[in-house]
């Protein structure tokens, strides 16, 4: 059996074991039992090294839970604020509510994407229709789901924590790498479920069992696949676009001729697959990044400007990442050419520049403008600039006898800009820097007498040895 507890710390990044952490703290002091549930379970179980998303689900009002995580989160929202989460959790930059689902999406500061959802039961009256709801408990949440690999969860509960539940021996199919489907009209009561099992199944070299297989077939054949409604295709898609090599996942549904089924044009666009390999190269090259929007624009890079605007809706929730998208390019250009001038002929302005634009942004610099200069700019900007900023003098300006505080940090941001343009090279000249910046002389020459008596000393204790 598994140690979930262990599992959780050493395979979860800092920052998703903070979001577990908070999201626990705030569910035991509302009374509510919470779990992590789904991919996140399935992935750890599997041995995956990476964890994409943590998926939550309550028993009781997941809106208990996120009034905690931001108190105002709806005005804020409207105002188009960032999201804070109290001083004891990671901030949420975003959050986008569900109601019918009674669930939310969470988009942390810190790159930790959540689902923070009710635990619930549903029912399908038609193929392809989006279900009834009904509130359930954790096990009847588990069932429902749509293979057993993913209907685990794990406890989050003080009393509890670590435990697994598995209704459906998930675990067992994990160890077999295999993806099973809990009932036999899983696919057609919801097609979505093809793309997942075809997407997962390549990410993570699971293969359908022998039942799933044949009624994956034969869902397939009986095109159920094409009755998803826009807002379910739209989800596939962003998952796809999620995905660590969502040029392999496109060319297997192009092949299969189950493209169609996410969206008609897609069918018969000439995507530049290519350029999905260059976006994975720069995304893997800096830490967290994420891809998402630079892998939209692979995808619609062929598309005249009303279908990008059609397919940014569909796929993207929010208009803060609609706009992003479909400015993605102008926004690129105007920066580069600011970037490419005597703007930023010195690193600190390049600094400067750059720390104004979002991540993406740069990242999509590195994958469309070869410009040695600009490229090297915007290397230095990632990689050797955050290196000079992690060895900034604390200690010794500490040892001079300055506390930390609003002077400590405008004196090291100060050196930190002046290491860049190279106006402090040696350890003399970075002393002096952090005395005349702070205003503290060297302490003055010991007298005559006192150092004399120092150099008797020494020799007093040389000729005992």
């Amino acid at each position: 059996m598994s140690d979930y507890n262990f599992l959780m710390e050493s395979r979860l990044s800092p920052e998703q074991v903070r979001v577990v952490g908070q999201v626990s703290r705030i569910a035991l002091e509302r009374g509510l039992n919470v779990y992590l549930v789904g991919g996140a379970v399935r992935d750890l179980t599997a041995g995956q090294s990476t964890v994409c998303d943590l998926d939550f689900v309550v028993e009781g009002s997941p809106q208990k839970i996120l009034r905690h995580l931001d108190p105002a989160h709806t005005a804020s929202r409207a105002k188009g604020g960032s999201l804070g989460a109290g001083s004891d959790g990671p901030k949420v930059e975003s959050l986008v509510l569900d109601k019918r689902l009674n669930s939310a999406e969470v988009y942390f500061a810190t790159g930790v994407r959540a689902e923070i959802a009710a635990s619930r039961n549903e029912t399908y009256s038609k193929p392809g229709r989006p279900p009834e709801i009904r509130p359930a408990m954790i096990f009847d949440d588990l069932k429902r789901r749509d293979f057993s690999a993913n209907a685990m969860a794990v406890s989050l509960h003080p009393n509890s924590r670590g435990l697994l539940l598995d209704p459906t021996n998930g675990a067992a199919d994990i160890a077999r790498r295999e993806f099973r489907v809990l009932h036999s009209r899983s696919f057609v009561e919801d097609p979505s479920r093809i793309y997942r099992l075809l997407r997962l199944g390549l990410r993570l070299n699971f293969k359908p069992e022998e039942r799933t297989k044949a009624l994956l077939e034969s869902a397939i054949e009986n095109r159920y696949w094409d009755q998803m409604p826009p807002e379910r295709q739209g989800v596939e898609l962003r998952a796809i676009l999620q995905e660590d090599n969502p040029a392999r996942v496109l060319k297997m549904l192009a092949g299969r001729g189950l493209l169609g089924g996410l969206d008609q044009k897609l069918a018969s666009a000439r995507i530049p697959y290519d350029r999905f390999a260059k976006v994975r190269s720069a995304v893997h090259a800096v830490s967290g990044a994420d891809p998402l929007l630079l892998n939209f624009h692979c995808l619609v890079e062929k598309l005249g400007s009303a279908q990008q605007s059609r397919l940014a809706s569909k796929i993207f929730t929010g208009a803060k990442a609609i706009r992003s998208a479909l400015d993605l390019e102008r926004d690129a250009r105007k920066l580069a050419r600011v970037l490419a001038s005597a703007k930023a002929s010195r690193p600190s302005q390049v600094y400067a520049l750059l720390s104004k634009y979002p991540q993406h942004l740069l990242l999509f610099l590195l994958v469309y403008y070869p410009q040695a200069r600009i490229q090297g700019r915007v290397k230095n900007y990632l990689f050797k600039f955050p290196q000079v900023r992690a060895k900034l003098p604390r200690a010794e300006l500490q040892a001079m006898g300055l506390p930390p505080g609003p002077k400590f940090e405008k004196i090291m941001e100060r050196v930190f800009l002046d290491q860049l343009d190279g106006k402090i090279r040696t350890q003399p000249q970075l002393l002096k820097a952090l005395r005349a910046l702070s205003g503290i002389k060297e302490p003055p020459p010991k007298p005559e007498p006192a150092r004399r008596a120092e150099r008797r000393g020494k020799r007093t204790v040389a000729s005992d040895k």
